[in-house]
């Protein structure tokens, strides 16, 4: 009887949880009103505004080089500031650098505060502040790195190992001498595996603040779509593609070294040498930069818009929360969060095939891992606006657009990061069943499955949070969310409204990074 009821509330807690989970699925397919026929209806439509993008404007590409550099340069500027403040902050964040409470309470509700605000919001505040240019890109850069990037440190830095903290605490040591040789031997390959990946970010990021008016490769892509030149916007997609592709390849190795190691031994004085020649690399890419960009100064009229800004911010328009008869703010974050749930849902049913092909594990030829990688990285390098505006030809403006165009790059992310959950397994179990001769169906279920499984629920967690400030913003061109009354509020300086929508964004996806965070706890 003891044995009985225990077993209980296990399975009736998951069955709780999959009704919970369909009942969800359910009501976001019903306000999106996402329908397979209308999708099927549509493909006509879908593949001929893929015929026009090509073939690609290939002597477009001649006037691409220009905006990409611009693109690279608030990039580098954008990672570098922000993580000269986000490291700060992270120790002032880390319960187990800084004890004081009044302390690191209001340093980690100021690094959830800029987390939460997305990329393409910020570049379109400083549009507005500072005029259109790589000026507004890179502001928005430094505080998007610093909003990823302190998070990123400070938990690496309450993971590392205690010992040497209270060895040095036990001895008298003060607090920057437990930082500088208690804490950052510890954390510096850590934290510079994260910059090189926040930089990666960035690129991306950066890729499409354009749209917003915040200069590089973006405001290219935003002219072209507005002229309908759908061939030179695919010269541009697959500029990017090769350029992000690089930098991944030579980021991954470095993030790839500073982790694990190298697989033969270095010598002290060459690994000095490494190092010093990393920093004379940095220094000159920030010095490329900081010469090759034409930064601007603050606008005239930048008091004055900034005046009327904290003006309007400082009193949210609430009569906007719930309108009866009308749009509101209620109505507009369910649907961003019904967008966000349908296309995480549809991006993690749809990369599993791809995520097994590209582990380099599942495969015994390297090229067929690698191909699969490759897949993925072009997928993931794809804009969400390139795929909305692609969905909205074939399902027409609205939320169904954004739904698809989310999941479609979410399977790249996602994709990756499974792949790297399967590469990560105990191959043990694996070569023990086909010892004794099970079929691959047979490992499949019971020595990948139970031991990925958690790393992969703890992924699609994750990327939902990611999903929901995607979707925040892909409402700009019409593929619905909160995204579109944001840009109305914003283009007729409509700061109350915008107020009033910033504090929705920001208390949603708040909510749901805490109880995903909660969840992923529990899970993995």
């Amino acid at each position: 009887m003891s044995m009985t009821s225990a077993r209980k509330p296990p399975r009736a807690k998951l069955y709780l949880t999959i009704l919970i989970l369909v009942l969800f699925l359910v009501g976001s397919i019903y306000q999106t009103e996402a329908t397979l026929t209308k999708l099927v209806n549509g493909t006509p439509e879908t593949i001929k505004f893929i015929g026009e993008m090509f073939p690609p404007d290939w002597q477009f590409f001649a006037d691409i080089w220009k905006p990409m550099a611009e693109t690279l340069q608030m990039s580098i500027i954008g990672t570098i500031v922000g993580a000269i403040f986000a490291y700060p902050m992270a120790l002032l964040a880390a319960r187990n650098v800084n004890t004081t409470p009044w302390l690191f309470y209001p340093a980690r509700f100021i690094m959830n505060l800029f987390r939460t605000i997305p990329d393409l919001l910020y570049a379109a505040i400083f549009a507005v502040l500072v005029g259109f240019g790589p000026t507004a890109g890179t502001l928005a850069l430094i505080f998007f790195t610093f909003g990823i990037l302190s998070k990123l440190s400070y938990e690496s830095t309450e993971a590392i190992d205690p010992g040497p903290l209270e060895a040095m605490t036990a001895v008298g040591a003060n607090k920057l001498k437990l930082i500088r040789f208690g804490v950052l031997p510890q954390v510096a390959p850590t934290y510079l595996a994260h910059l090189l990946y926040t930089f990666e970010v960035s690129i991306r990021a950066s890729a499409i603040l354009g749209l917003v008016g915040a200069g590089g490769i973006g405001l290219l892509l935003k002219n072209t779509l507005d002229l309908f030149r759908y061939d030179q916007a695919c010269a541009i997609v697959i500029y990017t593609l090769v350029v992000v592709v690089i930098i991944d390849l030579v980021s991954t190795r470095f993030r790839s070294y500073l982790l694990k190691g190298s697989e033969k031994p270095v010598s002290a004085s060459r690994s000095r040498t490494y190092s010093i020649m990393g920093w004379v690399i940095v220094l000159a890419l920030l010095v490329w930069s900081l010469t090759g960009l034409e930064l601007t100064g603050f606008q005239p009229t930048t008091g004055v818009l900034m005046k009327s800004m904290m003006t309007g911010l400082l009193h949210p328009d609430w009569a906007y929360v719930y309108i009866p008869e009308g749009e509101d703010l209620l109505r507009s974050l369910l649907e961003t969060l019904s967008i966000s749930y349908l296309g995480n849902f549809v991006s993690a049913i749809v990369c599993l095939p791809f995520a097994f092909w590209a582990a380099a594990n599942m495969s015994r030829r390297r090229a067929v891992s690698g191909s699969g990688k490759l897949f993925l990285s072009v997928v993931r390098t794809i804009p969400e606006v390139i795929m909305a505006l692609i969905f909205i030809k074939s399902v027409g403006p609205g939320a169904f657009a954004g739904v698809m165009a989310l999941g479609l790059h979410s399977v790249g992310m996602l994709g990756k990061l499974y792949a790297e959950a399967i590469e990560n397994m105990d191959m043990g179990p694996t070569e023990a069943m086909t010892a004794v001769g099970a079929n691959i169906w047979q490992k499949m279920a019971f020595a990948v499955v139970p031991q990925v499984i958690p790393d992969f629920i703890s992924y699609t967690l994750y990327r939902f949070e990611i999903n929901v400030r995607s979707a925040t913003l892909l409402g700009i061109i019409g593929a619905g969310g909160i995204g579109t009354p944001l840009i109305f509020a914003l283009n007729a300086r409509q700061w109350p409204r915008v107020a009033i929508i910033l504090i929705g964004i920001i208390v949603t996806i708040s909510i749901i990074d805490y109880i995903s965070g909660e969840l992923r706890k529990r899970i993995v």
